[in-house]
């Protein structure tokens, strides 16, 4: 029998409760909607769908609004900045956008809220670091985590395993002069490299490798920076603003991402993220990288109905360098939630609210069994996430080193001299060394020039 003193405190509690829940409905009303920014992509829908239950707990309705990735997105949300509007409660900016919005005044600070209403020792510390902080290591936050993503790779198990193809794979390696090692998900960079090159040799029309290396926004730079953290290369000390990617380590990195585009096309070398989609469900790639986000289209049959069950997944290799340390990186994708400072305290509430639901440890399982990547360490780490797909292991070590790009307020002009100086390597052939003695240089004027401040 359950102790009165303990029965009476929990109708206490419950009386509360429902007195709260009264009190936010006088003031909420029963219309009241929260309009979310975001890309239109599979998570959006995703969170569109666990958001019904939401709107079902309160009464306050979800609104998703999606825009294109290629520009659309970008555009709503700098409109917004730019014109300090309230037309979104929620912007899930892009993990870069970070510094634009806190110093802009355009995301709210959510560091003392965050302590009270989000299981922060839940998060994986770097997707706390790279979707919420700012400045790096100050412990300010402005958003909570929500598509924790990165950058992996997908490759042809059927051709992996093909018999036929691990005997020739063994004489390509012997004609070349390249120490034997087996044809499976590659261990290293330079294992990567050569199998890549003996599958753009394999067939007429078939390609080795399919990368996102479009001058659009930063998936050109998104690709390289995997291989330049593994080779020991740096953008920058982000904490102090500066620049340090003119280095032998840097320059190596880049010569190695031309040298592996050397096995796909030349169409391969401006690609977007549909168009190494489209190559690989095609079957006309051996192996491609891109976010963990579209894996779930990758493995669905209705969406790649020929090799949905002949797909492998593994995470970016590692490199030793020259001074004998062995390293790897991961490029840091997702995004965080934000609440648009621009909007009323009323709204702001609101939407406090719906980021303290999508925190909890129970929302999270339910984003992650509709296909979303959560940030929650203990929904990562569980058997049950675990076993739902074939590349859900790869999470926990992926996040574990991944990194980003600068995420300062500059970061926009920083990022497209680093797309211009990278596609001049991969598509016109400009020695790797000019064109990281460009980027340093650009990079040390940009960060020179502008000073900022958090308002």
């Amino acid at each position: 029998m359950m102790p009165v003193f303990k029965k009476t405190s929990q109708l206490f509690m419950l009386a509360c409760s429902v007195s709260i829940l009264s009190a936010c409905t006088l003031f909420f009303g029963n219309t009241t909607e929260i309009k979310i920014l975001w890309a239109d992509w599979e998570p959006a829908r995703a969170l569109e769908k666990i958001s019904k239950e939401f709107e079902a707990e309160t009464g306050i309705k979800v609104k998703i609004i999606r825009k294109s990735w290629e520009g659309a997105f970008t555009e709503a949300a700098f409109t917004e900045f730019r014109n300090h509007d309230d037309n979104f409660d929620i912007i899930i900016g892009d993990s870069q956008w970070l510094g634009l919005g806190v110093v802009g005044g355009h995301y709210l600070e959510l560091t003392n809220w965050i302590q009270n209403n989000v299981p922060v020792s839940e998060i994986i510390p770097a997707a706390l670091k790279g979707y919420c902080e700012f400045p790096q290591g100050s412990a300010r936050y402005w958003a909570v985590p929500c598509e924790a993503d990165a950058m992996g790779w997908v490759y042809r198990k059927d051709l992996f395993e093909d018999s036929i193809h691990q005997k020739k794979f063994v004489a390509f390696l012997l004609k070349n002069q390249i120490n034997l090692f087996p044809l499976e998900p590659p261990k290293t960079w330079e294992q990567l490299r050569w199998i890549a090159a003996y599958f753009k040799d394999s067939s007429p029309g078939f390609v080795g490798v399919a990368m996102p290396t479009s001058r659009k926004y930063d998936l050109a730079t998104m690709s390289f920076e995997q291989i330049l953290w593994a080779f020991g290369g740096e953008f920058g000390d982000y904490s102090k603003n500066r620049v340090t990617i003119q280095s032998p380590e840097a320059v190596e990195a880049l010569q190695y991402f031309k040298d592996l585009l050397q096995a796909t096309t030349p169409a391969g070398r401006n690609m977007g993220l549909g168009e190494v989609m489209a190559q690989f469900i095609s079957g006309r790639a051996a192996m491609a990288s891109t976010f963990f986000a579209f894996f779930p289209t990758i493995s669905n049959p209705s969406a790649n109905p020929d090799y949905f069950d002949k797909v492998g997944y593994f995470n970016s290799p590692s490199h030793k360098g020259s001074d004998g340390v062995t390293r790897k990186g991961v490029s840091l994708g997702g995004q965080g939630m934000s609440i648009n400072a621009h909007i009323s305290e009323k709204r702001q509430l609101i939407a406090k609210q719906y980021l303290s639901w999508f925190s909890k440890q129970e929302t999270q399982r339910k984003w992650a069994v509709q296909g979303g990547i959560s940030a929650n360490r203990v929904v990562l780490t569980s058997s049950t996430f675990l076993s739902a797909a074939p590349y859900h292991s790869l999470y926990e070590e992926a996040f574990s080193t991944m990194s980003d790009f600068w995420s300062n307020p500059e970061y926009e002009d920083l990022l497209q001299v680093t797309q211009r100086e990278i596609c001049k390597v991969i598509q016109q052939d400009t020695p790797p060394l000019e064109a990281v003695q460009a980027i340093q240089s650009d990079h040390t004027r940009i960060l020179a020039e502008k000073r900022w401040k958090i308002k």
